[in-house]
């Protein structure tokens, strides 16, 4: 696509109403020095010494903020936190985003699950989360199910995210979304679910190749003949389009009959993949919903994430003039 067409198609996600549901976090990050000379009076151990603390919305939440950043207009979320220090701070992050955060329910009891990542000099240390022992009540899930149910007819695009061990969408609460889904043919949906891929019914399924693998039960690869193989494989059991993220060598969709190849581009330096999954995600929501072919869409989705894993360190996102510009270079 030459730039003019790219302009053109940023143009149409302005009036686009985007949903996302899945699981919300926060990713906390600060620089930290371990040996300081410093001790403490109290225990005699050596005192940590921490700063430039920063916080960036994280899993749903990314794919939320690559949505904003390409321009989408309307973004409405539908998921859980906690009443604490990160769901206030979700909260903030959202709301400078301009989300509308109704159907972002607070539940008692619920840690707001957050990727607390320190970084040393040599790079980033042992990461803390919270929210990895969650429990969601079903009368709680029931709520948001409804909730999303009533804003369905004013969607466009509908996000599905799953990547917590206890999640919000586990193998039967996906069932009843497949069915809810089932009576809104217009909206279109886009999936990103880490264990419970194959359940998913008539989206459109990102996945890496570690991902596709454990989905089949086989070995990982990304040989180009072993992902249009396996993802002709899963496509068939989900009954809809299948997008394999492949690292550097690119992304492969497989739809019915249609077959795409974006090679990765050539990038410099140092890179960082962190992230880059929830751009595609939202790249390929974005152009969908625009009404974007698949070729299209699989080709801004390719330039987005090349440009978010040369941002290092942090979860980055790709804009329009960042898109462009690279584009240019190609």
């Amino acid at each position: 696509m030459i730039n003019a067409d790219l302009t053109s198609l940023f143009a149409r996600f302005t009036p686009l109403r985007v949903g996302i549901i899945g699981d919300f976090a926060v990713d906390f990050y600060y620089q930290v020095q371990e040996q300081t000379g410093e001790f403490s009076l109290e225990t005699g151990r050596e005192v940590h010494w921490a700063s430039r603390p920063r916080t960036a919305p994280g899993g749903a939440g990314n794919v939320v903020q690559n949505l904003a950043a390409l321009g989408i207009g309307t973004l409405r979320v539908f998921g859980c936190t906690g009443q604490d220090v990160f769901g206030r701070e979700l909260r903030h992050l959202l709301a400078s985003l301009g989300v509308d955060t109704t159907a972002l329910l607070d539940v008692p009891g619920w840690d707001t699950c957050t990727y607390t990542k320190p970084f040393e000099p040599a790079g980033e240390s042992l990461r803390i989360d919270f929210g990895t022992h969650n429990a969601l009540a079903e009368v709680v899930f029931t709520d948001l199910l409804d909730r999303l149910h009533q804003a369905l007819p004013d969607l466009d695009v509908l996000v599905v995210n799953q990547q917590f061990p206890n999640p919000l969408l586990d193998a039967a609460r996906i069932g009843a979304l497949n069915s809810t889904l089932a009576r809104f043919s217009t909206c279109r949906v886009v999936a990103d679910l880490r264990d419970f891929g194959r359940l998913v019914r008539g989206a459109t399924l990102k996945v890496n190749t570690a991902e596709l693998a454990r989905l089949l039960d086989t070995t990982a690869n990304d040989d180009l003949d072993w992902c249009l193989r396996h993802g002709s494989l899963l496509h068939n059991l989900i009954g809809g389009p299948v997008v394999i993220t492949r690292g550097e060598r690119g992304l492969v969709y497989v739809g019915e009959p249609d077959v795409y190849i974006e090679t990765g581009l050539p990038l410099g330096g140092s890179l960082d993949p962190v992230g880059a999954g929830d751009t595609v995600v939202a790249a390929l929501a974005a152009c969908l919903g625009a009404g974007a072919l698949p070729a299209e869409a699989l080709q801004v989705a390719n330039l987005a994430a090349a440009v978010t894993v040369q941002k290092i360190g942090q979860t980055g996102t790709a804009s329009l003039e960042e898109v462009l510009a690279l584009n240019s270079n190609q």
